[in-house]
């Protein structure tokens, strides 16, 4: 049994942009935007399917998919895989934004309706507190609670979103000022002051115990609201580590008993879906500090986690 928590099949196709060297996220994602836009939709379903290949070869068991646009879901239905597919939703601008997630839970509670026995099921994405509307974050959160979605938000991933949310500036350097920092800094409702998982706390959102991707940017505190919030996180090391995004402090998530997944994330960011491959470089990586057998055991986990929201 092996579990692969986070993926993102649709950006299989974008693999040729996956970073050699360690890079700014927010000048990377800039890039992949552009590709995504100008990938079409024929490219993006047989990435798809090379994706699902790949995971069904390296014996993945249980899975966590976002998708923007719901194509992953028929061929997940159609494959030998479990888990979950989440609806993404962003937006600074709450009128679209909200529209946009009216859209989305019809969709989802259509899908959801087909996948009640089967092994994929369906949840709600709110992609992260930097791209999101406080109102969607509020929204979303509120609505899963309601029907008892699983949700699942990418949070305190890399520097940059922690000081955007403190001070509204972003200074990583010249590659950072590209359009989309320009477009993150320029929201018309301006910023919390408050850091990733405090901020999402104070929406409410950490009610709905999601998923929690990333959380890399964490003190103490972070670490222990993330805990009574009954929230488990996704460690996706490689990406992480191209996305400059820095090291997890996994020890102080297993410290405080806190479930934790590994994911490989896209296919854009990271070198493959094998999460063994994943595994090995988290050993590398927090050696002295967690044991690698207890690195192999988040291998072993169902997904999702026990508890997690379902009807």
């Amino acid at each position: 049994m092996l579990t692969n928590a986070h993926t993102h099949l649709e950006m299989t196709a974008l693999a040729r942009l996956c970073p050699r060297e360690p890079t700014e996220l927010l000048s990377w994602l800039g890039t992949v935007l552009w590709a995504r836009w100008r990938t079409s939709g024929r490219k993006i379903r047989r990435g798809i399917e090379r994706g699902i290949a790949d995971l069904e070869a390296c014996g993945t068991t249980f899975l966590g998919d976002i998708s923007s646009t719901g194509l992953s879901l028929e061929p997940l239905f159609r494959s030998n895989l479990k888990g979950i597919v989440f609806l993404e939703v962003l937006g600074l601008d709450k009128v679209t934004a909200l529209q946009k997630l009216a859209e989305t839970q019809a969709t989802l509670l259509g899908f959801r309706h087909r996948s009640k026995n089967q092994a994929i099921q369906v949840g709600l994405s709110l992609h992260a507190p930097y791209s999101c509307h406080p109102e969607l974050l509020r929204a979303g959160a509120v609505w899963c609670r309601k029907e008892k979605v699983p949700l699942c938000i990418h949070a305190a991933e890399a520097p940059f979103e922690t000081e955007l949310l403190l001070s509204g500036k972003i200074s990583r350097g010249p590659r950072s000022l590209r359009w989309v920092g320009k477009g993150l800094r320029n929201r018309p409702f301006g910023f919390p002051g408050l850091r990733p998982i405090p901020y999402l706390d104070s929406l409410g959102v950490l009610a709905a115990s999601p998923l929690l991707v990333h959380a890399v940017q964490v003190t103490a505190e972070d670490i222990r609201l993330i805990r009574e919030s009954g929230c488990a996180v996704i460690h996706c090391p490689r990406s992480n580590y191209l996305l400059s995004g820095g090291r997890l402090p996994l020890e102080l998530y297993l410290a405080e008993n806190i479930p934790v997944y590994l994911g490989t994330d896209s296919l854009a960011s990271s070198p493959s879906l094998d999460i063994r491959e994943e595994a090995a470089f988290a050993q590398k990586i927090h050696a002295g500090r967690v044991p690698p057998d207890r690195i192999e055991k988040l291998l072993e986990q169902p997904f999702p986690p026990p508890g997690f929201p379902f009807q």
